[in-house]
């Protein structure tokens, strides 16, 4: 039998947050002195904006016992994200991630240094799983932890399993990441989660460099949802792209506002927008999951950082589609 737990949650997540070290202002890597500090990893990131926008989140990992992860912890926690959930290992190391911004025409750079982390050995004993699973409303896992290890790829695929055999809706974000993974292995990962899913959301180009289909747009939504047998499916599109980022549910096609946006911050912007999704599809509301996705995703590309600090105005401005101008 399950044993119960005390509290509910509107999402369980799991993954690995790195430390994030990026040169000040738009120095480069080899220009840089000293490193600004910052945390992000794709679910947390899910999580906390979630949790900014009233919803209860419990995140697990495995974090370093000592400052680095207790810088993690308290980041998380300060957004309402319940991290009572994580694992803490002595003698053990946080993963890294440099990031340096790149305006044109420089390309913006991710270099990660996270093998052997603590996260990257995240597994079944870590947790009360099939607990969390039912005392959650919705589960979100990503493609990156898959890629993390093979303790890593069976508790995802573990996880992704038990929910649904509780009914509960699972989100997976493929998430491609050609510097942990490469096609083959993210393709397999996804095809074992996919009887499990509700929600697959992935950007345009990883499914058809990375999938392997043909088409774009509507068309490749309906043969995604055709081939895995997901209920809905969220594509991101490029910035030119007409019609751009949508959403397929179950036949329906929705899609994401198009804004204006000043380009500050190319990390986590897609994490914005599946935490966006979630958020009105947690509501029953695909109109308003696409429409506050794409607007989140807007906002965390114009702020720095992982994390999107979205706030109560912002959400006020969004529902009065009052966006950009001056406030005083």
């Amino acid at each position: 039998m399950t044993p119960s737990l005390d509290v509910s949650y509107d999402l369980l997540t799991l993954g690995e947050t790195l430390l994030r070290l990026s040169p000040p202002g738009q120095q480069r890597f080899e220009q840089a002195r000293l490193f600004e500090i910052g945390v992000g990893g794709s679910e947390l990131n899910v999580g906390c904006l979630l949790a900014r926008l009233g919803r209860r989140v419990a995140w697990v990992s495995r974090l370093p016992v000592g400052p680095l992860g207790r810088i993690v912890d308290s980041e998380a926690r300060r957004h309402g994200v319940d991290t009572r959930w994580v694992r803490w290992i002595e003698n053990a190391r946080l993963g890294l991630m440099f990031y340096e911004s790149g305006p044109l025409p420089r390309t913006s750079r991710v270099i990660y240094d996270r093998k052997h982390s603590a996260a990257s050995e995240l597994g079944f004993e870590d947790a009360p799983w099939e607990a969390l699973v039912q005392a959650s409303a919705w589960v979100h896992l990503s493609g990156i932890t898959p890629a993390l290890g093979a303790s890593c790829r069976a508790l995802v695929l573990h996880i992704a399993a038990l929910a649904a055999a509780a009914k509960k809706p699972v989100s997976y974000d493929l998430n491609y990441r050609a510097t942990l993974t490469n096609p083959e292995d993210a393709r397999t990962a996804l095809e074992g989660a996919a009887p499990s899913l509700h929600l697959l959301v992935l950007a345009e180009r990883d499914a058809q460099n990375v999938l392997g289909f043909a088409q774009q747009g509507e068309d490749l939504a309906a043969a995604i949802a055709a081939r895995y047998g997901v209920p809905l499916v969220a594509l991101t599109r490029p910035p030119d792209a007409v019609p751009g980022t949508l959403l397929l549910e179950r036949g329906v096609l929705r899609y994401a506002p198009s804004l204006e946006v000043e380009v500050i911050d190319r990390i986590g912007a897609g994490d914005s927008f599946v935490a966006g999704l979630i958020h009105g599809l947690l509501d029953g509301d695909g109109e308003l999951a696409i429409r506050l996705g794409g607007f989140a995703a807007a906002i965390g590309l114009a702020t720095p950082g992982d994390i999107n600090y979205l706030g109560p105005e912002d959400i006020v401005r969004f529902h009065e589609n009052r966006i950009g101008g001056l406030e005083r």
